[in-house]
């Protein structure tokens, strides 16, 4: 039987994704009013900052996956070394992003190159977290485990962010200048990453089979060329009908986040509200939900945890068309339905993982690095489609903004609020329901199969 994990592990293991998710609310929260209202970019630039930015960050997650694949380094393991060495490195170039240096075109052109190269390191650093819960145990429990508490940093990271993020920013700001309280707020969240993952580096000793006196020659990782890669992909569908799934679930997410305070500013008209009251408890309500996450998918599995999940929020946003009549009460529906989203969420992890070992229980190739890097790239998209649901919703009701809305329009950002989510959940829950059929029962099947080809 194989030898269970301490509980400081598995319940702890979410740490450096904390951090790491600390550090970036600040570009997911903040960054185009600090490119317009700090750096003082004019819109024009700052538009083509954002969007350059965004699409080259897709990129930038195909290379992560590409290096973690064919990149074994010769201390502390495959996946593990990269918590040691991505940090330090993404720190003081995320740190740039937020400096303005030179004049717009000067500093526009730094922004955007240290954007991506910052990036593209800390998706290495992610998914190499991700592709050390499928090193840390072979059982699917502990995986489940692993992968909520991943969930639950990140949960608890947007509670810290809200209490302390635009506080920290202002303090900073009042002491030295305006435009500085950005770059000083994030360095000190830029330090505690680097300290998150190195508290998961020395608890994880020796759980990476690369961990100690690495051979002299590459992995068998390593050894695939980039055309198996994408080629093991495609011939794995429970992994791709994942990822088309997950695309829907940080649209409904991020379209939360984004539209909420066209929502209260325009329609409950207390945008005070919004700030004060509904992202905190928005943040709460996804920690409960990610907490709630491992011992539901414990008692039902992963796959029907995730799938079911969606189906229960999608009912739960699409009740606040009736019962959502107040600020409070609809705050109150669309954090419950948010909360019951995030157990799939916190699924995530350990899904991918087991469709790593899916793909190579059935073609043979080893490609969990490139897998786990996969896990960030429908979060990517989710971005971009909330972006043009967002713009194309509002052109299409005739919203024009900082003016009184007539009632249609009210009425179509109810409309947006509310079925947008539930119509992302629905779409999450059926294509991975008929997309993706591993269960949890066969992954130790797949597991020892998979030992005993190696062993002949």
């Amino acid at each position: 039987m194989a030898e269970r994990l301490r509980k400081s592990l598995l319940y702890t293991f979410g740490v450096g994704d904390l951090c790491l998710a600390l550090m970036i609310a600040t570009e997911l929260y903040l960054y185009p009013r600090f490119l317009t209202d700090f750096a003082g970019f004019p819109l024009h630039i700052a538009d083509r900052i954002l969007w350059i930015t965004a699409l080259f960050d897709i990129v930038c997650a195909f290379l992560g996956g590409i290096i973690l694949q064919k990149v074994t380094l010769r201390f502390g393991g495959k996946y593990r070394s990269w918590l040691l060495l991505g940090p330090p490195l993404v720190a003081p170039l995320y740190v740039l992003q937020f400096v303005k240096i030179g004049d717009f075109t000067q500093a526009a052109v730094i922004i955007i190159v240290t954007f991506l190269m910052s990036h593209m390191l800390f998706n290495v650093v992610y998914a190499a977290t991700g592709s050390m819960v499928g090193r840390l145990s072979q059982l699917p429990d502990e995986r489940t485990i692993l992968s909520t508490s991943r969930a639950q940093g990140m949960s608890a990271a947007a509670i810290i962010f809200s209490i302390a993020g635009t506080r920290m920013i202002d303090y900073f700001g009042e002491r030295t200048t305006r435009l500085a309280g950005y770059p000083i707020t994030v360095a000190i969240f830029a330090v505690l990453m680097v300290l998150g993952y190195l508290y998961i580096y020395f608890r994880t000793r020796g759980k990476d089979p690369y961990d100690e006196n690495v051979e002299q020659t590459a992995s068998p990782e390593g050894k695939i060329s980039l055309l198996d890669i994408f080629r093991e992909v495609f011939k794995n569908r429970p992994l791709l009908f994942l990822m088309c799934a997950d695309i829907f679930n940080y649209t409904c997410a991020f379209f939360i986040a984004g539209f909420a305070t066209y929502y209260f500013t325009y329609v409950m008209k207390n945008e005070d509200f919004f700030n004060k009251y509904f992202l905190l408890a928005l943040s709460i309500f996804l920690l409960l939900g990610t907490l709630a996450a491992a011992w539901i998918g414990l008692k039902l599995g992963k796959r029907k945890t995730y799938w079911m999940a969606f189906i229960v929020a999608a009912c739960v946003f699409a009740s606040a068309i009736f019962l959502g009549k107040s600020e409070w009460s609809f705050t109150i529906i669309i954090c419950i339905g948010s909360a019951i989203q995030y157990v799939a969420v916190s699924m995530c992890t350990a899904l991918y993982s087991d469709a790593a070992i899916y793909g190579e229980w059935k073609n043979g190739r080893n490609i969990l690095a490139f897998s786990m890097a996969l896990l960030i790239l429908p979060l990517k998209m989710g971005v971009l489609i909330r972006n043009k649901l967002i713009t194309n919703g509002l052109i299409t009701i005739g919203f024009v903004a900082n003016q009184d809305p007539a009632p249609e329009v009210v009425d179509g950002i109810k409309t947006l609020m509310i079925l947008v989510p539930a119509a992302a959940c629905v779409l999450a829950a059926v294509i991975f329901f008929f997309g993706y059929n591993i269960e949890d029962k066969n992954i130790l099947k797949m597991q020892g199969e998979i030992a005993a080809r190696k062993a002949r």
